[in-house]
């Protein structure tokens, strides 16, 4: 009991230091000035696609709609079934759209395939469950010409929301949201710090003469975001990702609309983490902690409920602290103060037994990538 007692301490210690590393990291975050209407930054939209006939023509109608349009959209459909090529060249954009069929299989080949047939220096790659403001690729084109000669890669800003103008609407939506936004919270943190440990692929820009094709474990069905990160920082270049900090940009990105899919999406990317290279030393080391603190505190819990209540307390405080910064910054929390609190504190006491369970779930999933294996 002494021995877990201690380990207990020391691990809450860690995550109570890098949550509020965090937490000061997230104080002001975005831009909110005027964009600027920059030349050049020729931008083409990579969009790897599979059974998005529903979602894809309200994200190309987002970039329709955009004060800055992209050079050229390129789709790349993995096989769909249920019209998606046919959603796309019906309608006649106001920008270049090609549809191209994925040479291999999945996500990963989609989108080096995509960026292989780019024309442009820089691409940009979202999901295709996601929208945009109008003046998204204005943003990023602003933060290109601005940071052309020191960056390879960018991070989007990316939340969880149904549209890119309002909060969630649903409980379990603005649940999930927060959850993401807390990760997205120290994604931000450690490339402002020069240690870019985690990438989201619902939303990057990749100089595309750097993308590394070939090196983002096509026998995994997801990852290529944080194998792709791996690459850069295994040759050195860890100095050279950075991230799109004005608001204008922010993405937003479908929730999950069940707790199962929900859970199905968490274990497949919690089976990515298990094969994280040594390079994402900092992802590593971040679930390592929120592991142990949270394993550790379900067994203080149950040998000693005392102790295991102060910990879980002293835990979900912190926590809920650093979620209200992160969920107002990427304007999640709902405008009464009653109901951000209730969806702070039922995050904060329903999240340890969510990440128990999908570790426990972990060795039973089969990850996949919309219904489709690793090649």
């Amino acid at each position: 009991m002494t021995v877990l007692l201690v380990l207990t301490v020391l691990f809450l210690t860690a995550h109570l230091v890098q949550v509020a590393r965090w937490h000061r990291g997230m104080r002001s975050p975005f831009r909110e000035d005027p964009v600027q209407d920059m030349t050049g930054g020729e931008l083409t939209v990579i969009l790897p696609v599979r059974n998005e006939a529903e979602t894809l023509p309200q994200l190309l109608a987002d970039l329709a709609a955009q004060s800055r349009q992209p050079t050229e959209v390129i789709v790349v459909d993995d096989a769909s079934e249920d019209g998606t090529r046919a959603a796309v060249e019906s309608t006649p954009w106001p920008f270049p759209c090609r549809v191209l069929d994925n040479p291999g299989q999945g996500k990963k080949a989609g989108l080096s395939a995509g960026i292989q047939a780019c024309q442009t220096a820089w691409a940009i790659q979202v999901d295709a469950d996601t929208r945009v403001g109008p003046h998204a690729l204005a943003a990023v084109s602003e933060s290109i010409a601005q940071h052309s000669d020191l960056w390879d890669m960018a991070l989007l800003p990316l939340r969880l929301a149904s549209d890119a103008r309002h909060a969630p609407r649903r409980r379990l939506d603005r649940l999930q949201a927060l959850d993401f936004a807390a990760m997205q919270g120290w994604a931000v943190t450690a490339v402002d710090r020069g240690r870019a440990a985690m990438a989201s692929g619902g939303g990057w820009v990749w100089r595309t003469s750097a993308f590394p094709h070939g090196q983002l474990r096509p026998d995994l069905p997801s990852g290529d975001d944080v194998f792709a990160l791996a690459t850069l920082i295994e040759r050195g270049d860890q100095h050279r990702v950075g991230r799109i900090d004005h608001r204008a940009a922010m993405v937003s990105a479908a929730p999950m609309p069940t707790l199962r899919t929900l859970l199905h999406q968490r274990i497949r990317w919690g089976a990515k983490s298990t094969h994280y290279p040594p390079a994402l030393r900092e992802a590593r080391r971040v679930a390592l902690v929120v592991a142990a603190v949270h394993g550790l505190g379900l067994a203080l819990l149950v040998l000693n409920p005392m102790a295991g209540l102060v910990f879980w307390s002293i835990k979900s405080t912190v926590d809920m602290v650093y979620t209200a910064r992160v969920g107002r910054a990427y304007g999640l929390l709902p405008s009464g103060r009653m109901q951000a609190a209730i969806d702070l504190l039922t995050l904060a006491w329903a999240h340890p037994l969510f990440i128990a369970t999908t570790l426990l779930l972990m060795p039973f999933g089969k990850a996949r990538w919309k219904g489709r294996p690793a090649t």
